[in-house]
């Protein structure tokens, strides 16, 4: 993903305002280095977005919904502690007595241009539920994302995943869930990622007409740390496709029944995913972070799996410079549907296996082996399951560092026998005291 560091390290320090520390920092401050929680990122990206539409010369407004439940139990709290800064902001938060409630509201957001004289250029939506909390909502999140957004509008759909779980009365995972929406979803590691890919789930409703799914792990929301903000740190490429000829413009699709219906459906798969697919690609969503050219093993991850593997590859001593000798290649995905074909074939290019790892069921792993299936050479892909069908990374519960790092030395080890893997082997299999 393409952003702009801070040049002036002298701006970057943390809380630094001309005006004097202030706890509000973490949402006004619009350069430099901010600290602020989970949850606390998600009310900035809302503010963040009005400030990046006000720079574009638009006045919109942001309404946010949704119903409170882990991991972003506390995100209806802070909204409504932070309500002077909303409303200086033109954001407008209203809790939902359900989350079926709260999406249906929302959607109601994307209608402003079909009242007369609005008062705003457009209506950004952000709807918020735990998992379960999708589930009761399928019916509004289904038939919103299918009618689209409005004029200068846009959703952005954040759903709480507890995989272990943590404090859910059962383990979570929204990919497939969005995935039978059609929603794209995107999945940020960490507070940075929150803002930055934020900010690209925004405008990647607006550029394709589709609602978008943002996974926040537990691990995220519960987590704390340091962002780099800044006006031009994020620069959105908006793309764009034909569908018969012509220029496809998206549009938000009220009171539409058939034969017209069977219209908006063929121009969701035609042209709205494919715009989301493109909107990935010209935005670098998805990255190869480690393009080591001769590799023979590819890893591909995402989210907070993706600082597992980076946290794992440290502990067994593998800094970049090892990675690259022994072999590896790293692919980083920040979106995890629709997957951007290109990207993924660049990647495998000249591999002889790929490991995908990540939690829960076979998501990201399926689309690879479907995307490679014809190619006329092709990696062999692992991950729930080795090459030989037998279980490789668990589908219950989460990954843990620990599991990763096992995961990894067993491929690793397939070519090589490097010392410091075998050491940090060793570490994890030695008897612990009790």
């Amino acid at each position: 993903m393409s952003v702009k560091r801070n040049e002036h390290p002298s701006k970057g320090q943390l809380g630094n305002s001309p005006g004097g520390f202030s706890l509000d920092l973490k949402y006004t401050q619009e350069e430099g280095v901010i600290y602020l929680t989970g949850i606390q990122s998600l009310v900035r990206l809302a503010l963040d977005q009005h400030r990046a539409d006000r720079r574009r010369g638009l006045r919109t407004a942001i309404f946010v919904s949704g119903y409170p439940g882990s991991p972003l139990a506390g995100l209806d709290l802070e909204l409504n502690r932070q309500k002077r800064i909303l409303e200086e902001h033109d954001t407008l938060f209203i809790p939902g007595l359900n989350e079926e409630l709260a999406a249906t509201a929302v959607f109601g957001s994307q209608m402003m241009h079909s009242l007369p004289r609005p008062k705003y250029d457009g209506v950004v939506g952000m709807w918020f539920g735990k998992n379960p909390g999708v589930d009761r909502s399928g019916d509004a999140l289904r038939h919103a994302n299918f009618r689209g957004v409005g004029k200068n509008g846009g959703v952005l759909a954040l759903t709480g995943d507890d995989s272990r779980p943590r404090s859910s009365t059962l383990s979570t995972d929204a990919n497939t869930t969005f995935y039978d929406f059609f929603m794209p979803v995107i999945y940020p590691g960490n507070v940075q990622e929150v803002l930055d890919l934020g900010i690209h789930g925004f405008m990647l409703s607006r550029a394709s007409g589709l609602w978008v799914g943002m996974k926040i792990l537990s691990e995220v929301a519960d987590s704390a740390g340091t962002a780099e903000v800044s006006p031009d740190r994020i620069a959105p490429v908006v793309p764009s496709t034909e569908l018969d000829g012509r220029l496809f413009e998206p549009q938000l699709h009220l009171n539409t029944f058939i034969p017209e219906i069977l219209d908006v459906e063929r121009g969701l798969y035609l042209a709205r995913l494919e715009l989301a697919k493109q909107y990935a690609r010209e935005n670098g969503i998805n990255r190869i972070v480690l393009p080591t050219s001769d590799a023979w093993l590819g890893i591909v991850a995402a989210g907070k799996t993706y600082f597992d593997v980076r946290q794992a590859l440290s502990e067994l001593g593998l800094d970049d410079a090892a990675l690259e000798r022994y072999g590896i290649r790293i692919l980083k995905m920040g979106m995890l549907f629709p997957v951007e074909p290109h990207i993924i074939r660049e990647f495998a290019r000249g591999l002889e296996e790929i490991l995908v790892i990540e939690d829960k069921r076979p998501f990201l792993e399926s689309f690879v082996k479907e995307i490679l299936y014809n190619a006329s050479e092709r990696p062999t892909v692992v991950g729930k399951m080795d090459e030989q069908g037998r279980e490789f990374l668990p589908m219950h519960g989460g990954l843990d560092v620990d599991l990763v790092a096992r995961a990894i030395a067993s491929r690793l080890r397939r070519k090589a026998s490097i010392e410091s893997v075998d050491r940090r082997i060793r570490e994890l299999d030695a008897p612990r005291p009790v």
